[in-house]
């Protein structure tokens, strides 16, 4: 495998939650409470369905297909000249059986050549656990990711409501990457542990026929994503997010805005 960057084997800043974050995550508790009659809402960024970098507490209705395409821009370095580079990630999901869902998604890199790096497709996984209760908070889901390039960090999840946790493990430090979670400079390498956030406003009812809109909000450990989405009854959507600064900078430097297209069939 090529080293994911030459800048990979410095030690990489892992910066604290700002106080946007922090109003943003404050959003996220107020926005747990009211909201209501949640469904699933298309493919995150790292191929679960759920939000837009983090995994819902649903999966793929039945014998459904879902797909995404979302691309974002970063700066390219060669030597001391700068270019802009796009990443383009692709995801497939499915769901086999009732509450099971399967997947695939894979980064696609236009400065491949000029970064000297290599992306491997990722796989996942989610199975919907029996609801305890009733409202949002009764409805857990389990989950992971699994990196295929062996340098990378997979992750084990268990969400409740939008609100959950995942685990980071196997990798290689100083040139592995997580799907979850803070880069930590320490021991360079992600966190183990991560809190992971995700709403939408107003939630999608399964029946809902027409053209309508919603706000996105999620937090993956590591930055803040804000988005909107237009999506119809026929199955398409598009997207338009927004993120904070990661703390994969030295990876990809990647610019806030990113623009998404689904489909559901």
């Amino acid at each position: 495998m090529k080293k994911m960057l030459k800048y990979a084997n410095k030690n990489m800043l892992s910066k604290p939650i700002n106080k946007f974050n922090l109003i943003v995550l404050q959003l996220f508790v107020l926005s747990f409470i009211l909201l209501e009659n949640t469904c699933n809402a298309g493919l995150s960024f790292q191929g679960p369905s759920g939000f837009i970098n983090t995994p819902s507490h649903k999966t793929i209705p039945e014998k459904e297909i879902e797909l995404s395409v979302k691309t974002r821009k970063y700066d390219s370095f060669k030597g001391d000249k700068t270019k802009d580079g796009y990443m383009t990630s692709f995801a497939f999901g499915f769901s086999p059986i009732k509450d099971v869902e399967f997947g695939i998604e894979a980064d696609f890199d236009s400065e491949t050549d000029r970064n000297n790096v290599e992306t491997d497709p990722k796989l996942n996984f989610k199975v919907r656990l029996p609801s305890f209760g009733e409202g949002e908070f009764s409805q857990m889901a389990f989950g992971g990711v699994f990196d295929t390039n062996p340098n990378n960090y997979h992750t084990l999840y268990l969400t409740l409501g939008g609100l959950g946790i995942g685990w980071n493990f196997g990798g290689n430090e100083g040139i592995g990457t997580a799907a979850y979670g803070k880069y930590k400079k320490n021991n360079r390498k992600p966190e183990k542990l991560c809190l992971l956030f995700g709403t939408e406003i107003p939630g999608r009812k399964p029946s809902e026929r027409g053209y309508k809109s919603q706000y996105i909000l999620d937090y993956n450990g590591d930055v803040v994503s804000l988005g909107w989405r237009y999506y119809s009854h026929r199955g398409f959507s598009v997207e338009i997010l927004g993120s904070t600064k990661t703390s994969y900078e030295d990876f990809y430097d990647y610019k806030p805005l990113t623009i998404g297209f689904g489909a559901n069939f």
